[in-house]
């Protein structure tokens, strides 16, 4: 008998595995979209209207949603075989029953698993845009047997895992552990190692030691046409990199428009529609919580503010990445474009102004901690209690600065000697 002819009487049968095949693909999809969704995505979510905001509202209750999703692809994956099971039990007589069986695992595996997470996983909002209404209703309908499955689900665990614990997450230590043990690794680059050491020292730098000054911010008050900021600039770009705007009737940083990613073929939509919102951020917060500020929020600069709640400075995500990477961390290489720390002899050293105190505490070990200022130039103004002239001196345990040069209030050139103690000049 004819292939076809053997089948016709379960045709049902194989209509209802095709469409729980699809079923089983659906929450396969929605599974690898809804957890593969990186943080700007999630935000992005925000903006995509009704759509977008159900689809928050199930990502607010994560574990919710994932057994609500493993329960239905487990539901529809067992009707499915059960249904494969029952004709193949038919046809057992027929060599068409065996094919049957490997054909439906080759499906559930193929088309109903591996293809549906790989799709999902090229454009995980677009997918989760897609399926975030059936699943919804998904979760309404299992609502009533979701407690039952978390009390499984947590007595399962207390009865053949009584003693598991989640790893704790990494701290600083680890990574300062990471450095030390590295030192005598050759395999190791150097340029790795200081990325290491880079990363630990965010969370011990304070953010008004990375921010731009506000002296040095160019801001706009709106409304602003591209043109007039054009002839503002003259031409050249603000050392920030960003266009920033104030609220209309103060000073205040409210959005910022970073001109190095503007295209010129842009101009005329982006430039109304790319500005972003900023954040604020306390001066003393460290670098390292300044960046997963951003990175949460999915903004790309922080507005430092004092005790007052003023606005003394600013900080953008392109400034940490660079910190992440550079031989040098401080504001002299990219507000200056010189060195924090230039060798000119033997124990003879060229500062400028915003050279971090902390790079002097690595390099020649001294201590700091007795000053409450963050840079060189704090420092001068702080020990002198004004601000420095050409040829002020003053001297921090082995080590003398003498200012030699003065652009402005922040663009000091400093010379700094080095007086090696006794028992160093013995050795």
């Amino acid at each position: 008998m004819h292939t076809l002819e053997i089948l016709i009487p379960y045709t049902p049968a194989l209509v209802a595995m095709f469409f729980l095949l699809m079923g089983s693909a659906f929450f396969s999809c929605s599974e690898a979209a809804f957890f593969s969704l990186s943080q700007s995505e999630r935000l992005a979510l925000a903006e995509k209207g009704t759509l977008g905001n159900l689809a928050l509202r199930l990502l607010d209750t994560p574990e919710r949603l994932l057994n609500s999703i493993l329960f239905g692809n487990l539901f529809v994956n067992l009707v499915f075989f059960t249904i494969s099971a029952y004709v193949m039990f038919q046809l057992e007589q027929n060599n068409l029953a065996w094919g049957i069986g490997v054909a439906s695992l080759l499906a559930v595996i193929i088309l109903g698993d591996i293809l549906p997470k790989n799709f999902s996983i090229l454009a995980p909002q677009f997918f989760v845009l897609l399926v975030c209404v059936p699943v919804s209703f998904v979760v309404r309908i299992l609502q009533p047997v979701l407690p039952a499955l978390s009390f499984l689900n947590l007595l399962s665990r207390r009865l053949f895992s009584p003693n598991f614990a989640p790893e704790p997450h990494l701290r600083v230590s680890d990574l300062e552990r990471a450095v030390a043990l590295s030192d005598n690794d050759a395999a190791l680059l150097k340029r790795e190692q200081r990325s290491l050491q880079n990363i630990v020292s965010l969370s011990e730098m304070e953010a008004a030691e990375l921010m731009c000054p506000r002296s040095w911010l160019k801001t706009f008050r709106p409304p602003i046409a591209f043109e007039q900021v054009l002839i503002e600039l003259n031409g050249t770009l603000p050392r920030s990199g960003y266009c920033l705007l104030t609220e209309p009737n103060s000073d205040e940083i409210v959005s910022a428009l970073c001109l190095t990613r503007l295209t010129a073929a842009g101009l005329e939509t982006e430039w109304d529609t790319k500005f972003e919102d900023v954040i604020y951020v306390p001066w003393s917060a460290s670098v390292a919580e300044v960046f997963d500020r951003l990175q949460q929020t999915n903004h790309k600069v922080a507005v430092v503010v004092n005790e007052f709640g003023e606005t003394i400075g600013i900080i953008t995500i392109d400034d940490i990445i660079a910190t992440l990477f550079t031989r040098e961390q401080g504001r002299s290489r990219g507000l200056l474009d010189r060195r924090e720390l230039k060798r000119i002899g033997v124990h003879h050293w060229q500062l400028t102004g915003l050279t971090s105190l902390r790079t002097l505490e690595r390099k020649f070990t001294v201590s700091f901690r007795r000053y409450s200022s963050l840079t060189v130039g704090g420092l001068l103004r702080e020990i002198l209690e004004r601000f420095p002239r050409i040829g002020d001196e003053c001297q921090v345990e082995t080590l003398q600065f003498r200012v030699v040069a003065i652009e402005n209030e922040h663009d000091l050139t400093v010379q700094l000697d080095v007086h090696l103690t006794s028992d160093e000049q013995l050795h």
